[in-house]
């Protein structure tokens, strides 16, 4: 009788354990949104009661809003870093606190990743953008609604908002990132609102501006005059194109800037209102511009999280989370996918249940939002700051702690593709050659954007490389081609393409563009007379200036003289 009822309690144990959801012991993507306007991160105490809290609830992840407006004016305006390019907040205290430097320092040494969010096309309340005299002296890198074009900055949806076309202005975002990565050992950038936030926009502040998103939509297709806000799908395909630009870019950055936590996680905040449709061009984020099914197709992000903002208490929104959940999944591809999640709407309970059907569909993890606004127990609309929700997490969903997932794309040894990139520049001017189509191979070819630069994504590649010959074509200038040029699986490759190559000056044997007395001791070694031929190939072949007769005599020395002291 023992003997069954021990043989009968350990069956049962068995069972109850093989029933435990897989997700209770996989790794995932623990994460919550700590935004700039709240309590959170603006003191080393509040960086402290954070990562305790974030412990307590067995989290894995710190997702921190260091940038939500490009001014300094109020609070949650400006770097919450030291930053050399953004002004900082002026709600930190102390004034000398670094908020960024302290939450990396006291995470990681509790065992939780960081993640810089930022918003990088917001800018400001009013204008000019206080403590950012380079946005000031450059209004023309602003988009304005269509009624507003030409008139100078105008608020759209009422900020002062960054045209996602500008070359400038991706340039100017894109250092934001480099120093974030460059000064702080942070494990990924998130991206907030890289989308419109209404159709009515994507005009140009300034008409005179030649780089505006509607300048270079008339330069790519001939288009005349002004396009509605509406209706013209190869505006909306350019308004798109734009944003998938800096997205794209970034891809190729993050991983190129030196970070001993490379490889870094790059990650999107992404739109998924109502309900999830059929086909992702039907969607709200597909018609603000914002094409991240694309995005997770060709691999620019690691990461995607819906932000699936749904109250579980109401039977049509408990469904479209539902939905959007089982949507984000088919349209993750090869990366990963997290659920936001929406501790501020919902009963703690009711958010328990959301999370852990994310998690038992399949997806890579969950993001609540908020840190501090973590339920609604009320489900009156006003969210509350329980700070016992983490403690409560801990007991009912993350009952052990886990690791962020790996990402087998990233890593040599399991990755089957790279990335390659590079830019495209006319020589003969030394500008960047905007929508010359580059081609790595048989892949599909792709277009350089207003910098010049190209990124090709989910290139098969081995670890020890793969050779790919590239092809630059556009502009004034013939088509030029790389040879031999390798991607390497699970990394970033760049390969910058001369177009119109200039001639190499003559003598200029170093080959670093002067003729000076290191090309001259490189000829008096290589000087043997004309009694003395050289076999092809061999390397002083580069002195016989007059490339008729293989030797290296006075003749050529004659040359050499002529073009001393040129540069080109």
């Amino acid at each position: 009788m023992c003997t069954n009822r021990f043989l009968s309690g350990v069956a049962a144990l068995v069972l109850a354990v093989l029933a435990l959801p897989s997700f209770a012991t996989a790794q995932s993507f623990r994460g919550f949104w700590a935004d700039a306007f709240s309590v959170g991160f603006k003191s080393n105490t509040q960086v402290t009661d954070m990562v305790n809290r974030a412990v307590a609830g067995r989290y894995n992840a710190l997702v921190v809003e260091v940038l939500a407006f490009h001014d300094n004016v109020g609070g949650g305006h400006g770097a919450y870093w030291n930053s050399s390019i953004v002004p900082k907040a002026t709600d930190i205290s102390p004034p000398s606190f670094n908020p960024l430097a302290a939450v990396v320092t006291q995470a990681h040494a509790a065992g939780l990743e960081v993640h810089a969010w930022i918003v990088p096309y917001r800018i400001s309340s009013v204008w000019p953008p206080s403590g950012n005299a380079l946005l000031t002296a450059h209004p023309e890198w602003l988009m304005v609604p269509q009624a507003g074009m030409g008139g100078g900055p105008a608020p759209v949806g009422g900020y002062y908002t960054f045209d996602p076309g500008s070359p400038h202005g991706q340039d100017y975002l894109t250092s934001i990132v480099q120093e974030l990565v460059t000064n702080y050992q942070i494990d990924g950038i998130n991206l907030d609102y890289i989308r419109y936030v209404q159709t009515d926009a994507g005009y140009p502040a300034d008409t005179s501006y030649p780089d505006s998103s509607l300048e270079r939509f008339q330069r790519r297709t001939g288009f005349v005059g002004t396009p509605p806000p509406t209706g013209n799908v190869p505006w909306n395909d350019f308004r798109r194109r734009t944003i998938d630009e800096y997205v794209r870019r970034l891809r190729a950055e993050i991983p190129s800037i030196p970070n001993v936590r490379q490889p870094l996680r790059f990650s999107a905040d992404l739109i998924c209102f109502g309900n999830a449709p059929a086909n992702f061009t039907s969607s709200d984020a597909y018609n603000l511009h914002q094409n991240w099914q694309m995005w997770m197709q060709r691999g620019y992000l690691d990461l995607g999280i819906p932000m699936n903002y749904k109250r579980e208490h109401n039977s049509n929104e408990a469904l479209w989370y539902r939905n959007w959940v089982n949507a984000s999944i088919n349209w993750r591809y090869n990366r990963h996918t997290a659920a936001g999640q929406a501790t501020y709407l919902n009963r703690k309970a009711a958010s328990v249940t959301q999370m852990s059907y994310a998690l038992g569909q399949g997806t890579n993890g969950t993001c609540n939002f908020s840190y501090d606004a973590t339920a609604d127990e009320n489900i009156d609309g006003t969210p509350e700051t329980d700070w016992t929700w983490y403690t409560y997490v801990a007991t009912n969903l993350f009952t052990s702690t886990t690791p962020t997932p790996t990402m087998p794309w990233r890593n040599p040894t399991t990755a089957t593709e790279g990335t390659l990139w590079g830019q495209v520049i006319d020589d003969s001017t030394g500008l960047p050659v905007e929508f010359a189509t580059v081609q790595a191979g048989a892949l599909p070819s792709v277009e350089t954007d207003s910098n010049g630069y190209y990124v090709v994504t989910l290139v098969p590649a081995t670890a020890a490389g793969t050779n790919y010959s590239v092809t630059a074509t556009g502009g004034a200038c013939p088509p030029e081609t790389l040879g031999g040029v390798t991607v390497f699986a699970g990394s970033v490759v760049r390969r910058d393409v001369l177009m119109c190559p200039a001639e190499p000056l003559v003598g200029d044997l170093d080959q670093d563009g002067d003729v000076d007395f290191n090309d001259l001791g490189i000829f008096n070694f290589c000087m043997q007379g004309p009694d003395v031929d050289y076999p092809a190939g061999q390397f002083c072949l580069i002195a016989d200036l007059q490339g008729l007769d293989a030797d290296v005599d006075l003749s050529d020395f004659g040359i050499l003289q002529e073009s001393a002291g040129q540069t080109p």
